[in-house]
């Protein structure tokens, strides 16, 4: 399975959520017993600006997962652009795999 490539835009200072549906050979793909992580940075190289929750998400047969930043958060990005990842990965089996990577426009926050 190879990474989607999605562009995203982040509105500076309000919630974000993207839910994704991982599938496997076109199949919804059993996400019981894995996790996710995801970052955000301003190069490829560079120090990681914000990270991806994932803490509410559901990991189930269904696939789905849901990519999370709070107000609070995007509130800290500078409105800019970026890169980011996220992979999903099994600590019993040691597998990981990336699902989805692009770039992310922050949009600047008037109302402060």
């Amino acid at each position: 399975m190879s990474a989607a490539k999605y562009n995203l835009t982040i509105d500076q200072g309000s919630d974000f959520s993207l839910t994704l549906n991982v599938k496997e050979d076109g199949v919804n793909k059993n996400l019981d017993g894995w996790n996710a992580r995801g970052s955000i940075r301003e190069t490829l190289e560079g120090a990681e600006v914000d990270a991806f929750d994932f803490t509410d998400s559901t990991f189930d047969a269904a696939g789905n997962l849901v990519m999370k930043l709070s107000h609070n958060e995007t509130t800290l990005i500078n409105a800019g652009n970026y890169y980011y990842d996220v992979e999903i990965f099994n600590t019993s089996t040691d597998k990981a795999t990336r699902i989805i990577q692009g770039k992310i426009t922050v949009t600047r926050q008037v109302t402060r």
